[in-house]
């Protein structure tokens, strides 16, 4: 059949790029750890090629996809090559056909940026990665020396997204692949993967040949994807070639689910279809239950582990965890949809004049936040279209501010699920009712020594009431050494309003809005209930030229 003939001309072709079956093989290996309970080792392809069916089992024909999402740094970005030759396209250009043959169309999605760490982008996965994927990847291994923690919390935030999604991470380090076994071996995780890197698979003898001698896929192997002297080609970013190569390797191992999902179609022609049709829990997020943190958390709550790693089912089982609903708002690109960027909750107080590239000066500054990048980032990116774009997408843009910029006023929809009103205390527009954690995270970029101070330089102003314990997020969120997000919590006192009772900040009128401005703002799910955070900068000494106050990442948890 057409699935079964794909597969084989496949197989036959990875063979013949690497060396012949046996070196091909032993790269194979080398590339792919997988996980599974003792004596189970059929089962994780089993439980990928489940994944492949649910897909290929939705009742509507336009729905029939497998999406696979990237996230990550330079190197799942590619930098040094072209865009579309990094790997997860390269994925993209094998796995289809196979997947074709079973009525499935793939997606890809590189939703990487180059140079940041796991969070505040781990908090965001909806935004970047889209609450669709059936495949999420992680790829900070740089930033994080040899620690799992912020994996930990990585993996934690995409097992409760609703499809519960395949998890890979680009890294072979033994602490974190201890960590993905012991979530397999506790039942938390069903099929992750730890993917190593060309320069890790290649068969160095095969490499050590001339030129001319060498399978294909190993000719070329020093060159780039792009002219030399491109940006980007640094000796820690894989070259072309070894995109190629994970490519391959990461599709080799999915394409043995890829034909057990072919076989179990066969197994049970007429039922397969209503055994895997996807359920309406597939479709959002829901309270799924987790296991213990194998880290140890601290126990100031000001560090927010409910946020990184959840709650406690209940007190009397500490063993069984859940999470609250984590909303985020994000400024930086790739963003699957524009109801998920920080346009979508700005309020008043912010200026755009649509071109992130154009430099800004002073009197733009005093026209509000300026969305606009930090000076390494506008640099980096004018380099990267001298050499023609490159293909990138990413960008770490962020709304800045001195004290001339006034106020800005964000909306923070709730977004979990509807609820009673049935807590301990009375009045309904209390904000800790529906709110439990607040977190404001700015761009990971090093200035000088006198740049803002996001603990320090910035007021807070939380539904009315100013947040006076503002504390630095030191247990993940650092990138080169600098702590990028702060815990502003939810201040007691602090009060929900209703989307239309908006008004813009006092400092540009205090004005109600117009119905398009109402629209353009997201909505809550509860009655349009949501909390104001009103943001100034208050250190005297900020200034434009030293580091502006910056904004790029708005995080909620609600419950």
């Amino acid at each position: 059949d057409v699935l079964s003939e794909a597969v084989k001309s496949l197989r036959a072709e990875f063979d013949a790029r690497y060396g012949g079956p046996s070196a091909a093989s032993v790269m194979l290996e080398r590339g792919i750890y997988s996980f599974h309970r003792d004596g189970e080792a059929s089962a994780t392809v089993t439980h990928t090629a489940e994944r492949f069916l649910r897909a290929a089992a939705n009742p509507s024909p336009s729905e029939r996809k497998f999406v696979m999402s990237f996230g990550g740094y330079s190197v799942t970005v590619g930098r040094g090559n072209h865009f579309k030759q990094s790997y997860p396209f390269v994925v993209e250009k094998i796995l289809s056909a196979p997947l074709k043959a079973m009525g499935v169309g793939l997606v890809v999605r590189n939703a990487a940026i180059g140079g940041i760490p796991s969070f505040p982008y781990g908090w965001c996965l909806s935004n970047f990665l889209g609450d669709d994927s059936d495949f999420v990847s992680w790829d900070y291994g740089m930033n994080e020396g040899n620690g799992a923690e912020g994996l930990e919390a990585y993996v934690r935030q995409g097992m409760t997204m609703p499809k519960r999604p395949m998890f890979m991470m680009l890294d072979t380090k033994k602490k974190r692949r201890d960590l993905l076994e012991k979530y397999v071996k506790e039942g938390a995780l069903v099929d992750p993967i730890a993917l190593a890197r060309g320069e890790d698979i290649v068969d160095k003898d095969l490499l050590a040949k001339p030129e001319k001698d060498r399978p294909e896929g190993l000719k070329k192997w020093e060159e780039w994807g792009t002219p030399k002297g491109s940006p980007g080609q640094s000796k820690w970013h894989p070259k072309y070639k070894d995109h190629e190569m994970i490519g391959w390797v990461l599709t080799m191992h999915l394409l043995q689910a890829v034909e057990k999902a072919g076989e179990m179609i066969k197994e049970d022609p007429k039922g397969w279809r209503n055994k895997y049709a996807p359920s309406k829990g597939e479709t959002q997020h829901e309270r799924v239950t987790l296991p213990k943190p194998l880290i140890n958390l601290p126990e100031d709550a000001k560090s927010i582990p409910s946020l990184l790693h959840g709650v406690p089912v209940s007190e009397g089982d500490r063993n069984k965890w859940h999470t609250n609903h984590i909303s985020c708002r994000t400024s930086f690109l790739p963003v699957v949809a524009e109801n998920l960027n920080m346009k979508s909750i700005v309020v008043s107080g912010a200026y755009d004049d649509g071109d992130a590239m154009a430099s800004k000066d002073d009197e733009n500054y005093e026209s509000g936040w300026v969305m606009d990048v930090g000076k390494v980032e506008r640099d980096t990116k004018r380099k990267v279209e001298k050499a023609g774009g490159m293909g990138y997408i990413d960008m770490k843009l962020a709304l800045y501010g001195v004290p001339s910029s006034g106020t800005l006023r964000l909306w923070l929809p709730y977004e979990a699920v509807p609820h009673d009103h049935t807590h301990d205390h009375g009045a309904d527009t209390e904000a800790d009712h529906w709110f439990d954690t607040l977190v404001v995270c700015e761009v990971n970029e090093k200035r000088t020594a006198d740049e803002c101070k996001l603990k320090s330089d910035v007021k807070f102003v939380v539904g009315g009431v100013e947040a006076t314990d503002v504390t630095t997020v030191e247990s993940t969120a650092a990138y080169l050494g600098k702590k990028v997000c702060v815990n502003v919590g939810v201040p007691k006192g602090a009060r929900v309003v209703k989307k239309g009772e908006l008004t813009s900040a006092a400092d540009s009128g205090g004005s109600a809005l117009s119905a398009g401005a109402l629209g353009a703002l997201s909505d809550g799910t509860d009655g349009d209930v949501g909390l104001v955070l009103d943001v100034s900068v208050n250190g005297a000494g900020v200034s434009r030229e030293k580091g502006a106050c910056s904004i790029s990442h708005v995080v909620w948890e609600q419950h």
